[in-house]
């Protein structure tokens, strides 16, 4: 159903990721209703990394990749398809490792001999476009397996080959370790000498470097030979630190350090016996304290290999490998080739992808989700029915598949929220999704969706027929505000609960029995203030809240974090409020079919179709643009200005002459027109708005076309995005069969699509179907790192850098902290800077671990309030400067 037709129609990394955003193209979209990420390699995945862009580099034995031939190297863009500005260079064998420098160029190692059409033995670097660095030739004797670069731009070697001769030159011993300089010659001063293979390397801030390998000794810099038993610690120039001995009986495969200097490593031991103890069990995967003793906390006892870790920034850890289960501290837990354990090391019971074969690499991204590599050719998500993945696949944050999104809804979908989990609600007037063409399940007017897409079976509020849900909103408590046009609902199949047009929802879909406004007629809009309380406007005269007499209350009111009435604020409108948008300074921005406000009783203030109020609900008499037809939906630039859209065709700003603006336009901080904004809608209506972080402008509704600043009209069926000046992106096109209701960015970029459309035609190609409800590609990444700097100098700075696709935010963002993980405190409310947000002035705990998670709400249309949160585990001393975590 038409909405409102009832009623009208390490260190550097903080500086690289600058880099990284001020370089960052514009976004281009080869948008795609098949959003799943499936590149499906032919063969063996061994390594994968992550560019600071959110592209991924994969390695292996593979000669096919996403459709085309790749011999063991490729890049994918975010959306699993190639990367057509990366040279498809043939490497001639096996790519073991990669790692990428800080200036954006590619190191390889592997078995090869040939990287195109170069001679280039088992190490190579490559330009950022995939060409062949023709100036870098170490020219390794045998086998690579690890890479790691310093700070300094030098570059750490691991693998089995015995000496190297840079460029031609003569050979250097070094046996399976080595460090190289920017130009690709042997660092004379660093010669470790390990007696056997090298198969990880860490790199710690301090600037030390741990080993692990098959190695028993190390001689450094021609000396005796140190004991040293498949890991070590070298200091900076080589020599082994020899108060870190850990000792484990196997080889070492997979380093991970953590950000209290902690060390997890995993392999095929089974014993540890550090500093020359007595050997203590611990199966393929240990935590070390810093000084190399054993975390004796920390047992999560893999029954086989553990061959790849990967540190998430909230602290969790993901290992990857050859095992099938686990049993921290007891009993076994299923667990195949893939898990994610919890600071302690008990297993996240959460998360279970399942794999088939081995895991031999893991990729984290700035967005939370997963990037595995190996052998596997399926995942079985909790014990669901095989996936096909070959080699490569993506995981949601629970672990869930990234498949292709098809709910399948049977009538309209009007309002969308997302979760922090990553978990879909969505309202409208459907009543049964069929997910990817299975059986419908019944969900009347109000379902959640998993990360995969599936029905979440255990939510179900359960609204009364013939109605309809208009909008949603999420509280930082988990609860959900519903509102719309039914009058009860029936949580879980229980009896009828009346709840008059708007209602408050437990996590698990129960109703708060506390919380019961009880309005008279539709509720269209919902905006949550950041103290709490809640804006709502729509066609409603009065509320009664929890059974009180009736209060009235026309079109727009403000309701206390419990539901009742503010009585405070009544700005009375004359008609009904469609859409809501609170500025940061406590403002409110009201639009929709009024003409006039009589804020708290006063005498009738002429406002056609769009008010800003104050925070007390009395009128901002600065502001009044005066639009000649409906506001359906406003979008709050983090600038200041605002995007207004609807049924309209001119605004007389302040009392000027009628300025033609067709459906959309853009208002100044003030009110007046942004004259360089005229995207121009040619017919019909827009309705719905969504604003990304590099300031393009996703527009949807009911229209055929638009005519940007003038030009010729250009077709786009109900759905377009424009760029910041206005002009039209000319590479998105998703072309629907219907009109679009709701639009809302998912934190990774993914576009969600809700109207009454049966079918979408992106780019002109072939209708694919999907009822009332879509789900769009993007090759781009939604970029997001957090970082905290100089907090030994009486107060530190913390950023939360954002970019890419993805959702711009709606207000400032809340700093949050905690000791625990698990109970969060507010620090305060961040302040808008360049590419992202700052605090600062917060005075960290030293010397030990702690929490800062980030949340904003998403700017789209008032039918959807999603929550984007980022946490980052950190672990300050006295000595440290910069702590990050992001886009690498």
């Amino acid at each position: 159903m038409l909405r409102y037709a009832r009623v009208f129609g390490f260190l550097a990394a903080p500086y690289l990721l600058l880099l990284a955003l001020l370089a960052m193209p514009a976004i281009s979209w080869a948008q795609n209703a098949n959003d799943g990420f499936d590149p499906n390699a032919n063969s063996t995945v061994y390594a994968l990394a992550e560019q600071s862009d959110g592209k991924t580099l994969v390695v292996g034995t593979f000669t096919t990749i996403a459709g085309q031939t790749r011999n063991h190297l490729a890049r994918l863009n975010v959306d699993g398809s190639l990367d057509a500005s990366f040279a498809a260079t043939d490497v001639d064998n096996t790519v073991n490792a990669i790692v990428v420098q800080a200036d954006g160029r590619i190191v390889i190692g592997g078995i090869f001999a040939q990287v195109g059409t170069y001679v280039r033995h088992r190490i190579a670097r490559l330009n950022a476009n995939g060409s062949v660095d023709t100036a870098f030739d170490p020219n390794a004797n045998y086998d690579v397996n690890a890479l790691a670069v310093q700070p300094d731009g030098k570059l750490v070697v691991g693998g089995q080959f015995i000496s190297l001769s840079p460029n031609g030159g003569s050979a250097v011993m070094r046996n399976s370790i080595a460090r190289l300089n920017a130009d690709g010659s042997v660092d004379a001063a660093f010669n470790p000498n390990a007696n056997s293979i090298v198969r990880s390397i860490a790199l710690q801030p301090d600037g030390k470097l741990v080993l692990g390998g098959d190695f028993t000794a190390l001689s450094p810099n021609g000396g005796g030979a140190i004991a040293s038993n498949r890991i070590a610690r070298l200091n900076s120039d080589g020599n082994v630190d020899t108060a870190f001995n850990p000792n484990p009986n196997g080889p070492v495969s997979a380093l991970a350090l953590q950000p209290d200097g902690k060390l997890v490593l995993g392999g095929t031991f089974t014993s540890l016996s550090p500093n020359g103890s007595g050997a203590v069990t611990r199966n393929r995967i240990a935590r070390l304290n810093a000084d190399g003793t054993l975390d004796a906390a920390f047992n999560p006892n893999a029954n086989s290999a553990v061959l790849a870790l990967a540190l998430q920034p909230d602290g969790n850890l993901i290992l990857g490998g050859q095992f099938t289960s686990l049993s921290p501290n007891g009993g076994a837990i299923v667990r195949n080739r893939v898990a994610r354990l919890t600071a302690t090391g008990s297993v996240d019971t959460t998360f279970d992808p399942s794999a088939n074969n081995t895991v031999f690499a893991l990729a984290l991204q700035s967005d939370g989700k997963l990037v595995l590599g190996g052998f596997f050719g399926t995942l079985s998500p909790n014990g669901s029915v095989p996936i096909t993945r070959n080699r490569i696949a993506r995981l949601n944050a629970d672990g869930s598949v990234d498949t292709t999104s098809n709910p399948n809804a049977n009538a309209s979908v009007d309002a969308l929220a997302m979760q922090p989990d990553g978990k879909l609600l969505l309202g409208g007037d459907f009543t049964t999704l069929s997910p990817n063409g299975g059986s419908a399940v019944t969900r009347n007017h109000i379902a959640r969706l998993n990360a995969d897409g599936s029905v979440d079976m255990a939510f179900n509020p359960n609204a009364n027929a013939n109605s309809t849900v208009y909008a949603l909103a999420v509280q930082p408590d988990g609860k959900l505000v519903v509102a719309g046009d039914f009058t009860s609902l029936s949580p879980n199949g229980g009896g009828a609960i009346t709840r008059n047009r708007i209602a408050r929802l437990n996590a698990d879909g129960s109703l708060d029995m506390a919380y019961d406004p009880n309005a008279d007629e539709s509720v269209f809009g919902l905006t949550l203030q950041p103290d709490g309380k809640m804006m709502i406007g729509g066609a409603f005269h009065s509320l009664s809240p929890n059974g009180s007499g009736a209060i009235i209350r026309n079109h727009i009111a403000r309701l206390n974090a419990d539901g009742s009435l503010d009585t405070t604020f009544n700005p009375n409108a004359n008609d009904y409020v469609a859409t809501l948008a609170l500025q940061p300074d406590g403002k409110l921005l009201v639009g929709g079919g009024f003409t006039s406000l009589s804020p708290n009783g006063s005498g009738a203030n002429t406002r056609n179709h769009i008010a800003r109020l104050n925070a007390d609900g009395s009128l901002d008499t600065t502001f009044n643009p005066n639009a000649n037809d409906t506001v359906n939906a406003l979008a709050l630039q983090p600038d200041g200005k605002l995007v207004l859209a609807g049924s309209f065709t001119t605004l007389s700003p302040n009392g000027g002459g009628a300025i033609t603006r067709n459906r959309i336009a853009r208002l100044n901080t003030e009110g007046s027109l942004d004259m360089a904004f005229d995207p121009d809608t040619n017919n019909g209506y827009v309705v719905a708005l969504a604003l990304q972080p590099d300031g393009k402008l996703m527009l949807g509704g009911y229209f055929a076309s638009l005519s940007p600043n003038g030009g010729s009209a250009v077709t786009r069926n109900s759905i377009a995005r424009v760029n910041a000046d206005g002009s039209l992106d000319m590479a998105f096109d998703p072309n629907t069969s219907a009109y679009i209701d709701v639009l809302m960015m998912q934190p990774d970029g993914k576009l969600l699509v809700g109207g009454d459309m049966i079918s979408l035609s992106p780019n002109g190609g072939g209708a694919v179907t999907r009822h009332n409800i879509a789900r769009l590609s993007t090759p781009q990444a939604a970029l997001q790192s957090i970082s905290i700097v100089g907090y030994t100098t009486g107060g530190s700075t913390i950023t939360w850098s954002r970019a890419g696709a993805g959702a711009e935010l709606a207000l400032p963002p809340q700093l949050l902290f905690s000791l625990t993980g698990s109970t969060y405190a507010s620090v305060g409310t961040m302040q808008r800077i360049s590419n992202g947000w700052r605090y600062s002035g917060f005075t960290p705990p030293l010397n030990q671990n702690f929490y800062l998670r980030t949340r904003g709400q998403a700017s789209s249309s008032s039918n959807s309030g999603d929550l984007i949160e980022s946490t980052l585990q950190v672990y300050l001393s006295g000595n440290d400067g910069i702590f990050a975590n992001g886009f690498d």
